[in-house]
């Protein structure tokens, strides 16, 4: 599909097939989220994969059996991939330690870094992933690891000083059991001409 297909047929789906997501299809998906833009093309940030039995590894973590049955979201459980997604400041501040980017300053510390483009460079690559998937045919859904980041990066060997992004679950949508989400009845900002419009050109 073109581009403008896509980012108008982009949705969250919160519900899936158990059918696994075939491995050149993955593969493909994942490469497409490793190619964007990056700060100093630092590239600083990772995908933890899990799939099949082994995304039962992230819910134990962030929704433990005995809550399981009241989830209002069943078919998520269902989501044959789970991609956790994590950022590398210390990168960042490797990077722009060397000679071609010392001169910026932004090697020295995490707190010189007006933007945090650890995480802007990661939410590219989220997004990126998403559209990938989507154009291949299958539905996502992003979603926020919160309060369980430290639980899944102990579980998932991920290293300390890693920033948490967030999970996209990946899968053949089940259109049959699909309900939209509440946020989605929220109307869009209107473009321009009106207090809340999302342009404002020449100034605020």
């Amino acid at each position: 599909m073109d581009f403008s297909e896509l980012i108008h047929k982009r949705r969250m789906t919160r519900s899936f097939l158990v059918d696994p997501v075939p491995a050149e299809t993955l593969n493909r998906i994942l490469d497409s989220a490793r190619r964007v833009p990056s700060a100093g093309n630092t590239q600083g940030f990772d995908f933890v994969v899990l799939e099949g039995a082994e995304t039962e590894r992230y819910w134990d973590v962030t929704l433990p059996p005995d809550r399981r049955e009241k989830f209002r979201w069943q078919g998520l459980l269902r989501a044959p991939v789970l991609v956790t997604i994590w950022a590398d400041p210390n990168a960042y501040l490797k990077r722009y330690g060397q000679q071609d980017k010392v001169h910026s300053g932004l090697g020295d510390d995490v707190d010189a870094w007006v933007t945090p483009y650890w995480v802007v460079d990661s939410g590219f690559a989220a997004m990126a992933m998403q559209m990938a998937a989507i154009n291949e045919g299958l539905g996502v859904l992003f979603f926020g690891m919160f309060d369980h980041a430290n639980g899944l990066a102990q579980v998932l060997r991920v290293p300390s000083d890693r920033t948490p992004i967030g999970t996209i679950a990946l899968g053949w949508p089940d259109d049959v059991d699909n309900t939209l989400g509440r946020s989605a009845l929220r109307e869009r900002r209107p473009l321009e001409g009106g207090a809340k419009s999302v342009v404002h050109r020449g100034s605020w």
